[in-house]
């Protein structure tokens, strides 16, 4: 009886030696992982992920939600093929890397095939004495189309059904990725700008990614008025509108912004409701205490990628982080700024977004109402 006693814990003590040898070699191997991961990434935030260099954040994305979820299914075969061997903690090392490479495909294709298509429409309500009835405007921006097709059909589609009154455009229309060329895609761009009709027509700004259109006459642009540095007066049915569109750099540089805006506040009557839009939220730095009703932008895209409890990781703007997106007060004026209605394509970089969808947002002008 001894004997077998003796057998049975000579056996108990090689299996848990055999298993602790195992344990150390899979804490190992994890440890090796996740150093080299946070590595990969560290790299990626030194050569100025967040700067941000699109180059950089294009690699990143590559690494991390199709290189790494590649490795992390290489490993888990290498680890099933040793569970034959070795035993069960292998297999659930498998499972576990199985796991975590379905996880990452599953956000690569949710961040750039799902969300970046929700397009949301925001609604946004805001009194004024100066208005004698409604008025609904449509802040559309940073579509930023790689190629025209049924997401931005889409787009059109969905503001036709809002019926606006004055659509304001804040840039960025296309940004063509090869194979498609501005050539090939604005003359599509103005065929849907065309679709719409509203009542006061379609009015923007340049932004960054369409320098080809600085070249095409105002009569090619058709339904669209390009406003850069100028200021155009609406009589609408709900009063007087001014609007004031800035040119890119004027977006970009406040003092200069302020300049072209004093000029503008002279120029037109106080009992006017002004408008004042550019492609950059950066010049509302220094409208804070101009008297200009509205003020609108894009740029921003929102940061496409928000982290909880973080914000975004991207804003590319001197603006505080809080005002990269949504509407509010900053002082005297109203500003909204756009997430945008489409994604940055800079270089090829594929659509991609987290808690942050496309979006666009219809602005009810509405006179105050009486208290009694």
């Amino acid at each position: 009886m001894s004997t077998h006693i003796q057998l049975g814990m000579a056996e108990y003590a090689r299996r848990r030696q055999r298993l602790g040898l195992h344990g150390k070699v899979l804490l190992a191997g994890w440890t090796v992982l996740v150093a080299y991961v946070l590595l990969r990434n560290y790299q990626y935030l030194e050569a100025g992920m967040l700067k941000p260099n699109f180059r950089v954040i294009h690699q990143a994305y590559d690494f991390n939600l199709w290189e790494l979820p590649l490795t992390l299914i290489t490993l888990a075969v290498f680890s099933l093929l040793a569970g034959k061997l070795a035993g069960r903690a292998y297999y659930w090392c498998a499972g576990i890397l199985c796991f975590l490479a379905l996880d990452l495909f599953g956000l690569r294709y949710y961040m750039t095939t799902v969300e970046p298509q929700r397009l949301v429409v925001r609604h946004v309500r805001l009194e004024s004495p100066k208005l004698s009835g409604s008025l609904r405007i449509l802040h559309l921006s940073d579509i930023q189309s790689g190629e025209i097709g049924d997401y931005e059909a889409k787009i059109f589609k969905t503001i036709n059904a809002l019926k606006p009154d004055i659509i304001l455009n804040t840039g960025d229309y296309l940004q063509a990725v090869p194979p498609a060329t501005f050539q090939s895609e604005f003359p599509k761009f103005i065929e849907l700008i065309e679709t719409t009709d509203p009542l006061y027509g379609t009015y923007g700004v340049f932004g960054d990614t369409e320098l080809e259109m600085y070249r095409v006459p105002q009569q090619e642009l058709r339904g669209l008025k390009l406003l850069s540095s100028r200021f155009e007066q609406i009589k609408t049915y709900a009063g007087e509108i001014s609007l004031l569109g800035l040119s890119l750099y004027e977006s970009k540089t406040p003092e200069w912004a302020a300049r072209t805006a004093k000029r503008w506040l002279e120029a037109t009557p106080d009992s006017d409701f002004r408008i004042l839009f550019g492609h950059s939220p950066d010049y509302v730095l220094a409208m804070g205490e101009l008297p200009i009703d509205l003020c609108l932008a894009g740029h921003t895209h929102g940061g496409q990628v928000r982290l909880p409890y973080w914000g975004a990781l991207v804003i590319d703007s001197e603006v505080p982080e809080a005002w990269s997106s949504g509407f509010r007060r900053i002082g005297i004026p109203y500003l909204n700024v756009s997430a945008g209605a489409g994604s940055n394509r800079f270089g090829g970089l594929p659509p991609m977004r987290l808690n942050c969808p496309t979006e666009m947002t219809l602005i009810e002008l509405a006179p105050i109402k009486s208290i009694r």
